[in-house]
């Protein structure tokens, strides 16, 4: 699906991006980040989550005139979920149809992920959430959710009797998560994924954003984020490998394909730019730019 330039200068208006910026991350790497939302989605909002202690996502939130919220604990694991809650929480501050959460090392390459994860999401109104679920990029197998279950048996094996009152949150949302189809462990891949407004409103209403006992569990944000939508009562779908058309081209550490065959198979989404067959971050981003610089 391709989008006339004439009807480009509409798209992000449904849509809300939310970006943890950490202590590691290179400001013009989170710029260029901002810029690839500007250009393909300029009616998009932005929220930038200040995790830097130096106070570059306030910097750039200035620069690019974008909400930020600061941090509200280090942010891995269960304080990355802390965080983006705050996000979350901004984010519904005002009206929006999807949210769209990056990170740092995520841009965007087109603007057709809007019109499909609306689709997607009228299409079934259980989906909760988009992104690389169950399928990896390259369509063979299943994604590998074996650490996320042996950190959340290893909690309430050896930890939840410390804390009962919190465990008794964590057991009720598993047993609610299993009867909605969960399986332990399973996930949104983080580094890219979209929610639909009704998810996250739920998740809020549900007082499950920025929970302390959740974000102690052990796992990363992404987990928690999953146990979360289906113990709400929705469900996880995939957007996008490399022999589909939806938008998405991602994969947990570096990048799925070159950059040029992914701009062919009109992947919009794209993470990570870290690295690609002794390409460095730079050279990536560099030749998303070029194609950018064309459109």
């Amino acid at each position: 699906m391709s989008i006339a330039p004439d009807d480009r200068a509409n798209v992000g208006r449904d849509s809300v991006f939310v970006i943890p910026v950490g202590p590691y991350c290179r400001a013009e790497f989170v710029a260029d980040t901002i810029e690839s939302i500007q250009h393909f989605a300029p009616k998009a909002r932005v929220i930038l989550v200040d995790d830097t202690r130096s106070g570059l996502g306030v910097q750039l939130a200035e620069r690019y005139q974008l909400s930020v919220r600061v941090a509200r604990a280090p942010g891995v694991f269960g304080g990355l979920y802390l965080n983006l809650s705050e996000g979350f929480k901004e984010a519904l501050t005002q009206p929006f149809r999807i949210l769209v959460r990056l990170d740092t090392d995520a841009l965007i390459a087109g603007s057709d992920f809007e019109s499909k994860a609306l689709a997607l999401f009228d299409s079934d109104s259980r989906l909760g959430s988009l992104g690389s679920f169950r399928i990896s990029f390259s369509g063979v197998g299943v994604r590998n959710q074996r650490w996320a279950r042996r950190r959340i048996i290893t909690y309430l094996a050896l930890r939840a009797w410390r804390q009962p009152r919190a465990a008794q949150t964590v057991i009720s949302l598993l047993r609610g998560a299993h009867k909605q189809g969960y399986k332990l462990g399973e996930s949104i891949m983080g580094g890219a994924a979209v929610y639909r407004y009704e998810a996250v409103e739920a998740l809020e209403k549900a007082n499950l954003l920025g929970r302390t006992e959740l974000a102690r569990i052990g796992v990363h944000e992404d987990h928690i984020f999953g146990l979360c939508l289906f113990a709400t009562g929705f469900a996880l779908g995939e957007f996008g490998n490399r022999f589909d058309d939806l938008p998405m081209g991602v994969k947990w550490k570096g990048l799925p394909a070159d950059p040029n065959e992914l701009l062919a198979l009109g992947k919009s989404i794209i993470h990570s730019t870290k690295a690609f067959e002794g390409a460095d971050e730079s050279e990536i981003r560099r030749q998303f730019q070029l194609a950018r610089q064309q459109k």
